[in-house]
């Protein structure tokens, strides 16, 4: 199979505070991961990347978003309101963003200006995963606190808090927003929104580091071994369970197969590990019981924490109007520097 001129990226994270860019392009046989930039805005390791339309961002334990223009390739600033590691970020459409920290606070930010439009506390301790529902209108949270955290994001305010018996790892909005998944160690636990109660508990048998919805209903899972697992949420089985890497994996990610000749069922998934590889596999919706076919992998020869796929602009969502940010600094720090500049006007009146 060709791929189109305007084909995917795999932007990776790493321990070694760098960011990597790999476009998937064809080979002579199969298709490859070729490297297309690397990044050092970073002082610490990379915890987090996702990817809003050509816009990509990355958050570190230096306590900083960066902010990368896909298209341009050109760096828009960085936005530092949180006072503590960076644990998670994901968009909304390329309209917003979310992110969350160590310090226990949420932040949602608007695309374009970079605007912090709400800061929201709610955990007692760090934020360790959230989840935007499709809608855009909610958002889930878990942390160390040993609760789920439901959000209003149109009010930015705290709807709903749960507790659970152990710290939850990961959660999960399913694609169609009408089930959640929470990770807790080795288990899973699938929630159905209708009925607030659990649909069933998926166990890996080993503590899932990572866990990506293939389709409504099928998740790809993974962690502190070398294989992925395909498990099936209707029917609370493993349906697949193959080697994938020679050592724990750390990330996963799914789309859709853009590569010419591809079905609708087709899929592909992003895998990467701690053997410094990264691997895309090709996936049909419609035998999930068969082991993927590996399509491209590459060494990096990183020690990698995190991924995000940017999908070809053709499939991407259209990207919002960006202007080049400057640091964004914390909102008290912009409040006293308008106040500052309102003095100076004052005393100039004068």
């Amino acid at each position: 199979r060709s791929l189109p001129d305007d084909k995917m990226e795999v932007v990776v994270g790493c321990y070694e505070q760098m960011l990597l860019g790999f476009r998937l392009t064809d080979g002579d046989e199969d298709c490859k991961l070729e490297p297309t930039f690397t990044d050092n805005s970073h002082t610490g390791c990379v915890k987090a990347v996702a990817s809003g339309g050509q816009v990509l961002a990355s958050g570190s334990t230096d306590e900083t978003i960066h902010l990368f223009d896909m298209q341009s390739r050109k760096e828009l600033g960085t936005l530092v309101q949180h006072d503590g590691s960076i644990t998670c970020l994901q968009f909304y459409s390329s309209s917003h963003m979310l992110s969350g920290a160590e310090d226990g606070t949420m932040c949602v930010w608007q695309a374009g200006t970079w605007e912090c439009l709400k800061s929201m506390k709610g955990h007692k301790g760090g934020v360790s995963s959230l989840s935007v529902h499709p809608s855009g209108k909610l958002a889930l949270s878990v942390g160390k606190d040993k609760t789920i955290r439901t959000w209003n994001l149109l009010t930015g305010r705290p709807a709903y808090t749960s507790n659970i018996k152990q710290v939850a790892e990961q959660i999960h909005w399913s694609p169609k927003g009408d089930m959640y998944a929470v990770v807790t160690g080795s288990k899973i636990n699938i929630y159905r929104l209708e009925t607030a109660g659990l649909q069933c508990t998926l166990d890996a048998g080993i503590r899932v580091l990572t866990m990506v919805y293939i389709t409504n209903t099928v998740l790809g899972v993974a962690g502190e071994d070398k294989n992925i697992r395909i498990m099936n949420v209707e029917t609370g089985t493993c349906t697949c369970d193959f080697q994938a890497h020679e050592n724990r994996i750390k990330s996963l990610a799914c789309v859709r197969d853009h590569r010419t000749g591809a079905r609708e069922a087709d899929v592909l998934m992003v895998s990467i590990s701690s053997d410094s590889h990264i691997k895309v596999w090709a996936l049909n919706t419609d035998q999930l019981e068969k082991a993927p076919t590996l399509v491209a992998q590459h060494n990096t020869t990183a020690r990698l924490t995190a991924l995000a796929v940017v999908p070809s602009p053709s499939i991407a969502p259209k990207p919002s109007t960006t202007k080049p940010a400057v640091e964004k600094r914390k909102l008290t720090e912009l409040k006293d520097a308008d106040q500052t500049a309102v003095k100076r006007k004052q005393k100039k009146q004068r």
